[in-house]
């Protein structure tokens, strides 16, 4: 039998026992919503580092299971929005870049095709670095950039613009 106050108080046994119980349930959870054995994986681990991370709000009122899928949905659903979003902004990426090769002299080839897009966020500042490989490769909010990084969300906003002003500069030179 689960002990919810020994998880609380931080019992790594009682934690081992959670663990050890829903493991498996959480992994074929996460498989069956994305059939891929990674993200299943990775998700299952989230979970389980969630539930360490706030393991003071579990509640001895409701059962383990009801909370430990509870927190397992909402880190399927986070990971469903990190993926919408990571997908609309290359997306707009693409089309941008797109727009800039139908322009003048400029090549006909792909980002996609010539990993160029690494080439040009690896020239930027690092902090720029940063915040652009935050927004176009994982698909963080501002905000969620802001809080990562510590900076205003207004600071992302001007990195953010200057990076892509600085990698359509650095492509136009092509």
């Amino acid at each position: 039998m689960l002990n919810i106050s020994l998880i609380k108080d931080g019992n790594e046994q009682a934690f081992k026992q959670l663990y050890d119980l829903f493991h498996l349930k959480l992994f074929h959870y996460f498989l069956k919503r994305k059939q891929q054995h990674e993200i299943a994986r990775e998700l299952t681990q989230c979970t389980f580092i969630k539930i360490w991370q706030y393991r003071l709000s579990l509640t001895e009122t409701c059962s383990i299971d009801t909370q430990v899928f509870t927190i397992a949905n909402s880190i399927l659903v986070d990971h469903i929005r990190m993926q919408t979003r990571q997908h609309s902004l290359q997306e707009t990426f693409l089309s941008h870049t797109e727009t800039l090769q139908q322009q003048e002299t400029v090549p006909q080839f792909t980002f996609e095709k010539n990993n160029c897009i690494h080439t040009y966020i690896s020239q930027l500042p690092p902090v720029r670095k940063k915040v652009i490989e935050l927004k176009l490769v994982y698909g963080y909010s501002n905000k969620e950039i802001a809080r990562q990084l510590s900076i205003a969300v207004k600071t992302v906003e001007d990195h953010v613009t200057k990076a892509l002003r600085t990698i359509k500069s650095l492509h136009l030179l092509l």
